[in-house]
């Protein structure tokens, strides 16, 4: 049983026999077969016998010299900037733009116009003598000057009614294209197929389709009113929701099977196809094939099921140019002449009118094929970002490339973290290093810490920065105005400490912060004492007791009040603080040592009996202010 599955959704329609794919029509490119458009001639080039004309959105067509009306020279016969009217006759292909042709044709139900010839021309399949001058006589009636018409097949056994009212209608597209040419004075299309179901039906559909499937309502209706004006019977047509045309129908799943490049055949064997720039090449192997008895009975019928079967990958593929096919070797010249007679009875069938050539001593068979539009593989493929279209991962010492297809990600950044600890793994061998690596003994990665970034939550819910507890002290005042420390309370009834305002974060940063400014404040105390003569000179040999003794030592037996100790000027102060700042500055930094804990403890330590062998210590002379 013979389907035409349509999905105008999807732009595909494909022709199934008992499951399998015949044929495919897939319009899914901007400049596709037939497209009519008003063209401005960009630039001559004898050199390659080519016109390279410009299309609209800048795009080039490519126009061969064969195709230009006239003999002598090139440039007798077009000129740049001449406004011409061409049809695509090859779609776009990689970087080659499309390939355009002066002579135009739009088809119909049951003819095609064309201004290539003035004649009228029937299909050779409609061989009855009678049905022939008859379909003759009623084109010569509708032909209109300077304009060929040519009879399709489709045209046999329908009344002179029915294909008049299909030229009327193939009539008024052919002048409204020339019309809209001649307004136009810019590139542009003029001309192309929009209805997909309408042209699908007129190339596909014939008595020999038995089920009609579409993807829409509307396109069921209007499928069931084309083929009732062409056939005059009811045709039932199926519906099947867009979403799931392709699926249940077994197109995707052909469609999938013909982008492989390894085919199976029914006996076990299998072929493997090829594209490359030059050519094509298919091989073919037995495989599994073992059912026959002898090695020639196995060779001739693996060779000759995938004929067959290469001639119907290579219409659905839509390959083009040369293609090579390397049969199993065959010693007996009359498998030979079978497995040829077979494959060129397969290829009869294709539109494109594929020529074989003879078979070498080597078992090569050479074709070649039209090319018309795009190769399936090129609709629905892509070179791969990876490995560039190679297929393949190359090795070298320290570097690979990954071949990885994972959706999102920067791939480039995982190669080179890949090599990075391929390198050091290397290296640690060279080294003899049996250093433990577990990903948990080491520090948290940088996607973790980010992580943790994000769940800290907003600015506002957290603490203050360290700027802001910068800005918090100065706006304390001087510690003179501030509350003793001795009046602050106990511990526990205080703020919390600076290591606790951060909360759980434990920045490493602000710990680093703060330990950096507790050594800035130790390091200006111990300049500040002694400078005041505050500080605890070195023990030596000599006198190891003189960090006890000097300045510390202690009174008399009786000992007289000791005079309070000010700060001592250095010269460079002296001359500065001339004026009542330079007083102040002194006075403040007096009543600070005095309420120092420095202070007390040197008092207390005067307070205490003197030491055995020990001399007293001269009192301290005040410095006057």
């Amino acid at each position: 049983m013979r389907s035409l599955v349509i999905s105008e959704f999807d732009k595909i329609a494909a022709l199934l026999e008992d499951g399998k794919a015949i044929d495919f029509l897939i319009s899914k490119h901007e400049y596709g077969v037939g497209d009519i458009y008003t063209v401005k001639v960009e630039n001559i080039m004898p050199a390659i016998d080519a016109v390279f004309v410009k299309l609209e959105d800048g795009r080039m067509g490519f126009l061969h010299a064969n195709d230009v009306p006239g003999s002598g020279n090139l440039f007798d016969r077009v000129y740049p900037g001449q406004k011409l009217l061409v049809q695509i006759v090859k779609e776009p292909t990689g970087k080659k733009g499309p390939r355009v042709n002066l002579s135009i044709s739009i088809p119909g139900r049951y003819f095609v116009l064309s201004n290539d010839s003035s004649g009228i021309a029937i299909s050779r399949k409609i061989a009855e003598g009678a049905e022939r001058n008859r379909l003759k006589s009623i084109a010569n009636l509708m032909k209109p000057e300077d304009i060929g018409i040519v009879i399709r097949t489709e045209a046999s056994g329908h009344s002179q009614e029915e294909l008049e009212e299909d030229f009327v209608n193939l009539w008024e597209r052919w002048k409204n294209a020339v019309d809209k040419h001649e307004r136009n004075s810019e590139p542009g299309l003029i001309y192309k197929e929009q209805d997909f179901l309408y042209s699908t039906l007129r190339d596909f559909f014939n008595s020999g389709v038995d089920e009609l499937i579409v993807d829409t309502m509307q396109g069921k209706y209007r499928a069931e009113e084309f083929l009732k004006g062409w056939t005059g019977r009811e045709i039932v047509v199926k519906h099947i929701d867009q979403e799931r045309v392709l699926s249940d129908s077994g197109v995707e799943a052909e469609l999938r099977n013909c982008l492989y490049n390894r085919v199976d055949l029914p006996s076990g064997g299998y072929i493997i196809i090829q594209t490359t720039e030059a050519l094509t090449s298919i091989d073919i192997n037995s495989g599994r094939f073992t059912s026959s008895t002898t090695l020639r009975e196995t060779v001739r019928r693996t060779n000759m099921e995938a004929a067959v079967e290469i001639a119907r990958q290579m219409r659905l593929r839509n390959i083009g140019g040369m293609i090579i096919v390397d049969f199993i070797d065959m010693s007996n010249r009359m498998d030979r002449i079978t497995v040829m007679e077979t494959m060129e009875a397969a290829l009869k069938t294709d539109k494109a009118k594929p020529q074989l050539g003879q078979l070498s001593d080597l078992c090569l068979a050479e074709i070649t094929r039209k090319r018309s539009g795009q190769a399936l593989s090129e609709i629905f493929g892509k070179p791969c970002s990876h490995c560039e279209g190679l297929g393949v991962n190359f090795y070298l010492r320290g570097t690979e490339r990954k071949h990885s297809h994972q959706q999102g990600g920067n791939q480039r950044y995982n190669n080179q973290r890949d090599n990075r600890n391929r390198d050091r793994d290397r290296r640690d061998r060279e080294r003899g290093g049996n250093r433990d690596r577990d990903r948990e003994d080491r520090g948290p990665r940088n996607d973790d810490r980010n992580r943790d970034r994000e769940d800290r939550g907003p600015r506002e819910d957290r603490g203050p920065r360290n700027d802001d507890r910068n800005r918090d002290r100065e706006d304390r005042g001087p510690r003179e105005d501030r509350a003793p420390r001795e009046d602050r309370g106990p511990r526990e009834d205080r703020g919390p400490r600076n290591d606790e305002r951060g909360g759980d974060r434990g920045d490493r940063r602000d710990r680093n912060d703060r330990n950096r400014g507790r050594n800035d404040r130790r390091d200006r105390h111990q300049n500040r004492d002694r400078q005041q003569g505050w500080a605890k000179p070195a023990a030596t040999e000599s006198d190891p007791q003189a960090a006890l003794t000097s300045n510390f030592a202690a009174p008399n037996a009786n000992p007289e009040p000791h005079p309070e100790p000010v700060v001592k000027e250095s010269v460079n102060e002296s001359k500065e603080n001339e004026g009542g700042e330079a007083k102040d500055d002194r006075n403040k930094q007096v009543r600070r040592l005095r309420n120092s804990k420095t202070l007390q403890k040197l008092r207390e330590r005067q307070k205490r009996p003197p030491v055995a062998g020990t001399a007293p210590a001269a009192p301290v002379e005040p410095v006057g202010e």
